[in-house]
């Protein structure tokens, strides 16, 4: 959504768990990271490529010579053959270069150069490391800073767990650009958010973080019985896997026998009244977020606009809330009265 507001020029505000340019930084990291916890991987060089020349996606010509030579990287059967060449092993020297592109050799001579300094760089601590890539990566200060900042959360997760390894760390830092974990300290909301200082502009919330704020108008999206189901037969539920027999929720059939086994004071034999946990745990699930769904709803001051979609399979179907909510609509005829 944030990517299509910004494609059409349009200005918004991120009221997320970490906002755009935060995960963007924290993702150029991590696939740096991911490569040099694999120096072998031809893929990852080639993803490291397009993190190095990421600005290239804004210009035509400059992203085709941007997918020209990471299609090429990504097929070098040895990476060391261009990281670090042999007089009779020089993967640059044998490449083919395209007329269209007369830079490309000294471009890729450019980026070796780094790739070796941060192959060196390995031997440092984490967050120095992390500092090491910032500062070849980024320019702006907003993105140095939000490096400096994981720098110091790489660094406390290494002190916490000594066996950790670099691809553990990685992991850490995929969480933050996926926007899984809540990432403080550099946004305006984090000292909290005035909706009328954004007046005009595009707010874009989770119903979590929009709770205690208002705004004239609201939109709530994918209002759908997979986002908001009911515990009814054709929802579906995010803690369900399709693959899983009978679709239980595993995490609360374990939870429930664990509960089982303390009950009886011993690991020993025990009784496990069978019960279905599954539905249990759909029922409880429905029920929050029919109360989210009331938050999202309760924000609006004068307009609300409830939209739901069909998913990527194109299966789901409109929560039943929405449902109600719209039958009551139509024949209440609530929006033909003032």
């Amino acid at each position: 959504l944030v990517g299509e507001l910004k494609k059409r020029g349009l200005e918004y505000v991120e009221l997320l768990r970490s906002t755009r340019e935060t995960r963007e930084t924290a993702g150029a990291l991590g696939n740096v990271l991911k490569y040099l916890a694999d120096p072998s991987s031809p893929k990852k060089l080639a993803t490291v490529y397009k993190v190095w020349r990421r600005r290239d996606r804004d210009d035509d010509e400059a992203k085709k010579q941007l997918a020209w030579v990471a299609r090429r990287l990504s097929k070098c059967r040895r990476v060391e053959d261009f990281v670090w060449p042999r007089v009779d092993r020089d993967w640059l020297a044998g490449l083919e270069m395209a007329d269209d592109f007369p830079d490309i050799h000294e471009r890729l001579e450019s980026f070796r150069f780094l790739v070796r300094r941060w192959q060196g760089a390995t031997l440092l601590p984490v967050d120095q490391l992390i500092l090491t890539l910032a500062q070849d990566l980024f320019e702006e200060p907003a993105d140095l800073a939000v490096a400096h900042k994981l720098a110091g959360v790489l660094r406390r997760m290494s002190e916490s767990h000594p066996d950790w390894r670099l691809p553990e760390l990685v992991e850490e830092l995929a969480i933050v650009a996926r926007n899984e974990r809540r990432f403080l300290g550099l946004s305006a909301d984090d000292r909290g958010f005035e909706p009328e200082r954004h007046r005009g502009q595009v707010v874009v919330a989770t119903v979590h973080k929009a709770k205690g704020l208002e705004w004239d108008r609201v939109y709530l999206m994918s209002v759908n019985n997979y986002d908001f189901p009911s515990g009814l037969p054709h929802d579906q539920f995010i803690s369900e896997k399709w693959f899983v027999r009978d679709g239980l929720n595993l995490e609360a059939e374990a939870l429930a026998q664990l509960e089982a086994i303390l009950a009886e004071g011993s690991l020993g034999i025990y009784e496990y009244e069978q019960r279905d946990v599954t539905q249990e745990a759909r029922l409880e699930y429905a029920a929050e977020r029919l109360r989210l769904l009331y938050v999202g709803i309760t924000r609006a001051k004068k307009e609300l606009i409830i939209t739901w979609n069909t998913g990527r399979r194109g299966d789901l179907q409109p929560a039943v809330p929405f449902i109600a909510l719209q039958t009551f609509w139509e024949e209440e005829g609530v929006g033909s009265k003032e």
